[in-house]
């Protein structure tokens, strides 16, 4: 295509108050005729400045030839040149059109009595269309055209090659969100392919259908309407986002989405049938013959795709199935879609199912969806198409090792009936898209609805329905929230995610992604996911899930918020009777809780203080109790919760009782207590906040580190917000929260210069 109109500026205006002339999509054939003739005119006006144009025995070839010349088209010709002199003449003429801007693709013949020497089979496919301008050029056309039918083989064989070239660099069953008015599938070349193989092979088409052809001819009009409308914007063949805004303004459309639905369903149809077109004709007789025989069921359907998903066979299949599918119940129905869905198959078979329109014919909301399109920087797809895509992928995540990266370990011990129930997910989770409300949440509704209709299980229905009411919340968590914090644990365990529905959950998410966008699918992506189910798999989750379990199943209520907030260790460590009761006690309560000592199963001792009120200092005097009464600080879990106040819990390496822990504890007074001299190997700032420094002191473990890092924090003014110590081995590493005071550089130095050697 030609980067610039070969109209002048002041030309297009005219252009479009002729193209205006229609009314879209029905009323478009005479204005877009009309201006592909002003511009032949134009154009013919513009070459004749440069010298005699007839008397170089000019060839017109591509849009000009067929009349469907739009305002960028290449300007295509083919000098029938007989000896030098003619190829001067020419030559001379073609630098005085590009000297004037006129950028002309011209050739002439390498042997004058053979012009098909030398070129490739899609320029001689030209010449069938190809138009002469005076007599002398239409004779020698006229011989030429008469050899051209042993050429035939070569071009059919190239017109194969280059749309499974095409094919391949677009792994799916629809056209791009922004497609190629041209050379997309179902385009302007896959229709102009399809009408020259009826012209060039008449005799392979005398008892074809006649209508897919009258179908081409009516979308070709189409997309050349949209095209030139393309052109005269300055754009190229490319349906921009953008030109999809301009252009349903111009044709005085609702929305973009009503302009772009109708073009990708005409894209849909014209792939199909360009398609067929090219099957039959390289199809043998006994292929075509048999393409028609043996179909009275729409089971019988099912299982010729199965056995030959040919785009023959989905061709009669799509002439029939409304008919077949008349007779059927919803029960029948909802057999044939197992049947059609259930067991594995190739790709082919369900990219077959789609094209041939059974599966719309089972699920009839699936037409709602035909050409919808969703404009976010992330869809690729139309809507029915990423349905589609979707049921592909649970099928290569099913036969493929490895096609969803890190993601694929999940799939090792998935059952049957799971496989059943990703495959009903898929064709199911968006099929309320376009409507009113959530998708997710109509979608499920469908479930039931259609379920019900076909007599499956509860059971069944139960879990596709949640599957597709929650098949967005698991992509939130991994990609945009934090998978490691325990208020995301809590938002998905609320909504039901546990057990073999977070497996699903999850290669559903990974599926989805990859039928929305392949290319958004990546090994880093797989792995957060992945990072995220074993986290949720993880003890510190289970465990926080055995204490929400435990709060409701005892009607202890609004504990959630606080649990969340403590460290998982704690809830790790010790039983949800113990910790749960406890918060609820020191929530009702109004005034200070005592000590509360316990012994865990594994032996080691927690202590817990409590306070109402906050106050500088607090976790220094907690922990100089202890250090006074020599119970070594092994780990501690440090917060001040609203509605609660402060609650720390420390766990303790020691032998006594803890009766006898409990008694000191209680004593009114405790000796002073002499802060240790320590070091630590680092002292960090872990991260910066307007309203939070975080800090983190690492280190040997030493007898008083946690007491000599509090002492020092209170000396520096620092209020403690939360704070988590640990022991590890002979490692410690003690996180502190801090309100900021003053610069925070300042402070670490001081803090380093104190301890750090």
């Amino acid at each position: 295509m030609a980067n610039k109109s070969f109209l002048l500026d002041s030309e297009i205006a005219h252009a479009r108050e002729i193209l205006s002339r229609g009314q879209f999509p029905k009323q478009i054939r005479e204005s877009r005729r009309a201006m592909a003739q002003w511009l032949e005119e134009r154009l013919n006006q513009r070459l004749k400045e440069f010298g005699d144009f007839e008397k170089l025995k000019p060839v017109w070839l591509g849009s000009f030839a067929r009349h469907e010349l739009s305002p960028k088209s290449d300007i295509d010709l083919l000098f029938a040149a007989e000896n030098a002199g003619d190829e001067a003449l020419v030559q001379e003429f073609v630098e005085k059109a590009f000297r004037a801007g006129l950028k002309l693709r011209s050739r002439t013949p390498e042997n004058p009595s053979d012009w098909t020497v030398g070129v490739e089979p899609f320029d001689v496919l030209a010449l069938f269309s190809a138009q002469a301008v005076g007599d002398e050029a239409a004779r020698l056309l006229e011989a030429q055209q008469e050899k051209l039918k042993a050429f035939r083989p070569a071009i059919l064989k190239a017109i194969r090659k280059e749309r499974e070239e095409r094919r391949e660099r677009q792994d799916s069953i629809s056209n791009l969100l922004e497609p190629n008015l041209k050379f997309g599938a179902g385009g302007l070349r896959d229709i102009e392919q399809a009408l020259n193989l009826r012209h060039i092979f008449p005799e392979k088409f005398t008892e074809a259908e006649a209508y897919p052809f009258e179908i081409l001819e009516t979308i070709k009009e189409e997309f050349l309407f949209l095209r030139a409308h393309l052109h005269l914007l300055g754009s190229g063949d490319v349906l921009s986002a953008h030109d999809q805004l301009e252009i349903t303004k111009s044709l005085g459309l609702d929305s973009s989405q009503t302009l772009m639905k109708f073009v990708q369903k005409e894209l849909e149809r014209a792939s199909f049938y360009a398609d067929w077109a090219v099957a039959y004709v390289s199809a043998s007789p006994t292929a075509r013959r048999n393409a028609k025989l043996g179909i009275s069921t729409l089971g019988d359907a099912i299982t010729k795709l199965r056995e030959s998903p040919t785009v023959l066979n989905q061709f009669e299949i799509r002439l029939k199935v409304d008919e077949l599918a008349k007779p059927l119940d919803d029960e029948e129905l909802g057999k044939i879609l197992q049947k059609a869905v259930y067991a594995d198959a190739s790709d082919a078979y369900f990219i077959a199912l789609y094209r041939s329109r059974v599966l719309e014919v089972l699920l009839p909301d699936l037409r709602k969806l035909r050409g919808l399109v969703q404009h976010d920087h992330y869809h690729r797809f139309t809507a029915d198409a990423h349905v589609m895509q979707a049921l592909r992928e649970v099928q290569r995540a099913k036969s493929l090792k490895g096609s969803l990266e890190a993601m694929s370990g999940l799939t090792k011990d998935l059952t049957p009936q799971e496989w059943w129930t990703l495959k009903l997910t898929a064709l199911f989770h968006d099929l309320a898209k376009g409507r009113k409300g959530d998708h997710s949440t109509e979608g499920a509704a469908l479930v039931a609805k259609y379920f019900k209709a076909w007599g499956y299980s509860e059971t069944l229905r139960e879990e596709v329905r949640w599957l597709v009411e929650n098949h967005l919340i698991l992509s939130t968590a991994a990609f945009r929230q934090n998978p490691q914090s325990q208020a995301t644990w809590k938002r998905l365990f609320d909504r039901g995610v546990e057990g073999r529905r977070l497996v699903l959950l999850a290669l559903f998410t990974a599926i989805d992604i990859r039928a929305t966008n392949p290319e958004a699918w990546t090994k880093w992506k797989s792995q957060l996911l992945l990072d995220l189910v074993e986290s949720l798999r993880s003890p510190e989750a289970r465990s926080l899930q055995k204490h929400l379990d435990y709060a409701g199943g005892n009607g202890i209520k609004g504990i959630e918020e606080w649990l969340v907030k403590l460290d998982s260790l704690l809830l790790v460590s010790l039983p949800p009777s113990l910790l749960i009761k406890d918060l609820d006690l020191a929530r009702r309560s109004s005034t200070d809780l005592p000590p509360k000592v316990w012994r865990v199963k594994n032996g080691r001792v927690w202590v817990r203080f409590h306070r109402k009120q906050d106050e500088t200092g607090l976790f220094l005097g907690f922990v100089k109790r202890l250090f006074g009464f020599g119970l070594a600080i092994q780990t501690s879990s440090v917060s001040t919760l609203e509605g609660i106040g402060v609650y720390d819990w420390f766990c303790l390496r020691t032998e006594k009782s803890p009766r006898q822990i409990s008694t000191w504890l209680n004593l009114e007074t405790i000796s002073d207590v002499k802060i240790p001299e320590v070091e630590f190997q680092s002292i960090d700032l872990m991260s910066q906040e307007e309203h939070e420094w975080i800090f983190s002191f690492r280190g040997r473990d030493q007898r008083g580190l946690l007491l000599a890092a509090a002492h020092a924090l209170v000396e520096e003014k620092l209020s403690l917000k939360w704070a988590r110590a640990h022991t590890w081995g002979q490692q410690i590493d003690d996180i502190f929260s801090i309100q900021p005071f003053g610069e925070v550089e300042e402070t670490l130095n001081r803090l380093r210069k104190r301890f750090v050697t």
